[in-house]
């Protein structure tokens, strides 16, 4: 009988716990646009925004306090040309993140609540990403333009003698910004939001310290890598910078920006009971 009357229960328990947890979650989607602040683009600003996309989940723990978790798929990029500089660098870079975040309603908030179906909000979490800047270059040998990776190319002495070691293309971000949140109808809740990502890397951008003297760099990472790493002469011929001169801002990290609409919906759930 006791058997019994604990198995009985843990199943309600178990039923209960469920029907809270669906309850209280919602999924959804992130649709909107981002781009990039470093190097070459040193300014806060909306340049080159390119569209981002990714996955959300929210659980509410009450009507305040939210926690988050998202993906987001995108891509990020930046050329001296558009300003000017005749130091002629660009590149293009994915940007893929996983975040866990956590959301504080201004207001009393609940999806599907007339007396509280709108809210602004801020939030601030930790997110790891995955980047791997490329650039378009004519080979040097093949004479061919083609994307090429930047990182394997060692395009500011990472992993020669006397040089840091070679950067990862995984990174930490701490995301945070600002949203507002309204509630369309007794499932979904639709939102506007803008988050800046600081980064702990100088490298999205593949560019951050000086650069390397030409025939050290030729002899690591060849001729295509001593091409990527200094493009001057592309717009005066025959023309280089010397090695220790400024090819980059050590001093600054890169950062990068998401701006958009979430969409997020709750699951229709009956709670069950049990019965004896």
């Amino acid at each position: 009988m006791r058997k019994i009357l604990l198995i009985a229960l843990l199943s309600f328990l178990t039923l209960h716990t469920s029907a809270q947890f669906i309850n209280k979650s919602e999924f959804g989607l992130i649709v909107g646009g981002g781009n990039y602040i470093g190097d070459i683009n040193p300014n806060y600003n909306f340049y080159n925004t390119k569209l981002m996309v990714g996955a959300i989940y929210r659980y509410n723990i009450n009507p305040r306090w939210v926690l988050r978790g998202s993906l987001l798929f995108g891509s990020v990029e930046a050329e001296d040309s558009h300003f000017g500089n005749i130091r002629n660098l660009s590149f293009q870079s994915k940007i893929n993140e996983i975040s866990a975040t956590c959301e504080f309603n201004f207001f009393d908030y609940q999806t599907g609540s007339k007396k509280h179906r709108i809210s602004p909000y801020i939030f601030g979490g930790i997110g790891v990403f995955v980047m791997n800047p490329k650039t378009l270059i004519k080979h040097p040998l093949t004479y061919e333009t083609e994307w090429v990776e930047l990182q394997p190319l060692s395009t500011e002495g990472q992993g020669m003698e006397g040089y840091y070691s070679p950067y990862s293309l995984t990174q930490i971000s701490i995301p945070f910004g600002l949203g507002v949140k309204f509630s369309v109808n007794k499932y979904v809740c639709v939102g506007i939001e803008w988050g800046l990502r600081k980064t702990f890397t100088d490298y999205i951008d593949d560019v951050s310290n000086n650069y390397v003297d030409r025939l050290e760099l030729l002899e690591w990472s060849g001729e295509l890598g001593q091409a990527a790493a200094d493009r001057t002469n592309e717009i005066k011929e025959n023309t280089y910078n010397s090695a220790g001169s400024m090819r980059g801002n050590p001093q600054t990290k890169d950062w990068y920006q998401f701006f958009g609409l979430t969409i997020t919906s709750k699951i229709p759930h009956k709670n069950k009971c049990i019965t004896f």
